[in-house]
């Protein structure tokens, strides 16, 4: 189950998901807080105490007060029942707004004072929280209240840690009855607590809404990533076998679609140059084909030519001339055969994939005795598993080796050795022919040279060594990649 979280499309999801949750909550909480300090900063909360009393408590408390002797003994009893047992009460001016009227918070004091601002009753009774400055201090407010002042800013005041209010009670002709005040600690701890509760509440509900919301979107957004970074990897992967004909095909213009237009660029120009190199090496086998043509088959066939000739000017003349020359001109059309026999061989070589080196030197050196009449025998140490391009080079060289012995060397006896040891494969030739300078046919024998180049390719090294009268001995040595032992 957790193999799924560790792709990157679910790397990406559960990042877009912890980032909007994160950030959501960051917002919320910061939004909570701002509205916290404009809430303590502002004139809002005695606004709003103000507005709640004239609307839900005045209209009540002056039914009790608009008497020709207040009935305190109900109203007491109201408030302690409005203030314990909670009560639900309907706007005055609009029926459809509802306020809910529940316990006072702790600490918190309601008086209700007559119009020359005796105390008629207080919740709770007796008053105990408010001190003789705070409640001296209101008078100034209570006064404002018996004028009728309802303005919040003139009946409301913030002073020694508490919110103080003083609202009139009218009846419907505007005739005030009497003063209600209400001192309540500031700041509110109840409405902090109701405010926190509020808050966990948001929290819970948009931290799921979040992750529901960046989970999908995350995971979209991903999804789309990952199948474009798959379809890099896919071309990739063909690119590493060898086939650069496969494209990335994205035409967006971000990064991945940079990166796609690079690559797909870069396998065009190894398309090239593979194609280049293959151009090359036709070219190169064709040059060889022509020099070894020029050097044995078409000297062979003028020969034979020449001998032809001769025979038809002697035919009257001498028959047993004629019989030689004739013989001789045989003798060098079977050469010539003999050597394009080989050289249609060369161009069709064995193939390496399915025999492995060591099998198709055999096939082909048996081959090679046969035709030149050279007693050859290959001698194969150590398991071989090498790549197609090292048999290949190994295989060619031993062809061009053996293709010169039968030229040049006038031997009767060849040995050839392939042996892997110590992370190195060496392929050696030796002849028991005549042998020649080696330093005089270095520069002008394109056979060497073409061996050696083709060595050199592959990190290896070639090496001649021949005396006249002792023969000649070739060794090819090649460092092998790791794994191909």
């Amino acid at each position: 189950m957790l193999k799924i979280f560790r792709g990157l499309r679910w790397k990406l999801t559960l990042s877009y998901t912890v980032v909007t949750v994160a950030t959501l909550l960051v917002v919320e909480i910061l939004l909570f807080a701002g509205i916290g300090y404009l809430f303590l900063n502002s004139n809002i909360l005695p606004s709003v105490l103000v507005y709640a009393v004239e609307q839900f408590i005045n209209p009540q408390v002056a039914t009790y007060l608009d008497k020709p002797e207040p009935d305190v003994e109900s109203l007491t009893k109201w408030l302690e029942d409005a203030f314990t047992e909670g009560m639900t009460f309907q706007s005055s001016q609009n029926p459809r707004i509802v306020f809910e009227l529940g316990e006072l918070e702790q600490d918190t004091t309601l008086i209700v004072l007559d119009q020359k601002l005796d105390r008629l009753t207080s919740i709770p009774s007796p008053v105990e929280s408010i001190s003789n400055d705070v409640f001296e201090d209101a008078g100034q407010l209570l006064e404002a209240a018996r004028q009728g002042e309802t303005d919040p800013k003139e009946i409301s005041r913030i002073s020694d840690s508490f919110l103080t209010i003083a609202v009139p009670v009218m009846n419907d002709d505007g005739k005030v009855l009497g003063v209600i005040a209400m001192f309540m600690p500031y700041p509110p701890l109840g409405a902090f607590k109701q405010g926190l509760t509020l808050l966990a509440f948001s929290l819970i509900l948009f931290t799921f809404a979040a992750g529901v919301v960046g989970t999908v979107f995350g995971y979209f957004t991903a999804r789309g990533l990952t199948k474009r970074l798959r379809t890099v990897s896919q071309a990739a992967g063909s690119w590493s076998k060898g086939d650069f004909s496969v494209f990335i095909q994205d035409r967006s213009e971000d990064e991945i679609g940079q990166l796609a237009l690079q690559f797909n660029r870069m396998a065009e120009q190894l398309q090239n140059l593979l194609k280049t190199k293959q151009e090359l090496a036709t070219m190169e086998e064709r040059n060889r084909l022509a020099r070894d043509l020029h050097d044995s088959v078409k000297q062979q066939v003028f020969a034979t030519v020449m001998q032809v000739g001769a025979a038809r000017a002697m035919v009257d003349e001498d028959s047993q001339a004629v019989v030689e020359h004739l013989n001789e001109a045989e003798h060098l059309a079977r050469q010539a055969q003999d050597e394009l026999a080989i050289m249609i061989r060369e161009l069709r070589p064995t193939t390496l994939q399915d025999k492995g080196l060591p099998q198709a030197l055999k096939e082909y050196i048996v081959s090679w005795s046969r035709v030149n009449d050279i007693i050859a025998d290959l001698r194969a140490q150590g398991e071989l598993s090498l790549p197609l391009d090292i048999e290949q080079t190994l295989f060619r060289i031993a062809q061009e080796a053996l293709s010169n012995i039968a030229k040049h060397s006038e031997a009767t006896l060849v040995e050839v050795q392939l042996v892997v040891e110590h992370d190195e494969i060496s392929l050696e030739i030796s002849d028991n022919g005549k042998g020649f300078n080696v330093s005089s046919a270095e520069g002008n024998g394109i056979g060497l040279r073409s061996m050696r180049e083709r060595m050199e390719s592959l990190g290896g090294s070639l090496r001649l060594e021949s005396t006249l009268g002792q023969g000649t001995h070739l060794i090819a040595r090649l460092s092998l990649p790791k794994g191909a032992k």
